[in-house]
């Protein structure tokens, strides 16, 4: 056993350290300082939220079997069923955190590549709010 030199009430678990050590990085990065970059991260959730209740208000109403995407003349190629909407707004949360966690590890040096992430991730969310409305919308024949 070697002796870290604390007397033994003070020892703790190493996971307890590694995990204090983790929070007191993430809560010190340069990303929350620019309040840019945290406006394009709420605007990200917001979009997010926005689309996963859009899909949520409108399962109910929606045929059991939905058209979910269309080639390049207009014709549907992937019949799907309608909880295959659901896959929208996981696609836009694992968009979002990814650009979140690059932004944040490049914040620092780039921090205008790290908006620029930001901006995208936001920018993706509308992509798919407008890709769900038109899916919601052709579904019922408009």
């Amino acid at each position: 056993m070697v002796d870290a030199g604390l007397r033994s009430h003070r020892r703790g678990s190493l996971a307890s350290i590694v995990c204090v050590g983790a929070a007191r990085a993430l809560v010190g990065l340069s990303l929350w300082r620019d309040a840019l970059s945290l406006g394009l991260i709420v605007a990200g959730l917001v979009g997010l939220a926005i689309l996963a209740g859009y899909v949520h208000a409108w399962m109910p109403a929606l045929p059991h079997l939905l058209p979910l995407h269309y080639d390049s003349s207009g014709s549907v190629d992937l019949i799907g069923p309608r909880v295959d909407l659901y896959k929208m707004p996981g696609i836009g949360a694992v968009v979002l955190g990814t650009d979140i966690i690059l932004a944040a590890l490049v914040h620092r040096r780039e921090s205008l590549a790290a908006r620029m992430l930001l901006a995208a991730g936001a920018l993706v969310e509308l992509m798919l709010l407008v890709a769900t409305i038109n899916i919601v919308r052709l579904a019922f024949g408009d």
